[in-house]
């Protein structure tokens, strides 16, 4: 047995459940979630459902797994201690990265895979939850660069939670123009309400004038 036998392993299992995520994300852009089973995610990804079932235990798990693991890349940069951008730096360069790969069509795809997941109950609740972290994690974050407590328990609902809601709730609700409208710039509209929320709050962090 190699040293390099099980880094190929890993590469090849990675390989594989990003070709099912994507085949999942087209066929449920184009034909719906709920007519997409998971024996055509399968073909599409040019794999048997049973290597599908050995990565995904269900449909749902399947439709989130995309923003799961975006998110555990999202926790691992903002929370590296190496970084040295502020929180505003930091997020508008993740948004305009984030909305630069899915608006390589003018974002139809994007739009169409938005509505299509938000549809069903079961996962618009995980999408919901995979939220609030993003929310916090922006919290936290903001917290340390305005020198204050993430809470506040005297005051109730501090302003680095203010800043985390307000940072990830304009976004949310770009992604629901965006999925709501033919005509929208979702890459522009997304930095300027950062900028926004910035010109408000940005004089907070510790070390600007």
């Amino acid at each position: 047995m190699t040293t390099t036998e099980f880094p190929l392993r890993r590469q090849r299992k990675e390989a594989t459940r990003n070709s099912l995520i994507k085949s999942a994300r087209t066929l449920f852009a184009e034909q719906g979630y709920d007519n997409t089973t998971l024996e055509q995610v399968a073909e599409h990804a040019g794999l048997h459902v049973q290597t599908l079932y050995r990565h995904f235990a269900n449909k749902q798990e399947l439709a989130t797994a995309g923003d799961k693991e975006a998110l555990e890349a999202f926790t691992q940069a903002i929370r590296n201690p190496a970084r040295t951008n502020d929180t505003f730096t930091f997020w508008r360069g993740w948004v305009q990265a984030a909305v630069t790969r899915v608006a390589k069509d003018g974002g139809q795809q994007y739009r169409r895979l938005l509505r299509e997941r938000w549809a069903p109950p079961v996962v618009s609740t995980s999408l919901i939850s995979i939220g609030h972290a993003y929310e916090d994690l922006l919290t936290e974050s903001v917290a340390r660069d305005f020198g204050m407590p993430v809470e506040s328990p005297a005051e109730g609902v501090g302003t680095p939670r203010l800043v985390g809601i307000l940072l990830w709730g304009v976004n949310a609700h770009i992604l629901r123009l965006h999925a709501s409208r033919e005509q929208f710039d979702i890459a522009a509209e997304a930095v300027r309400v950062i900028d926004e929320v910035e010109a408000h709050f940005g004089h907070l962090v510790q070390g600007r004038r």
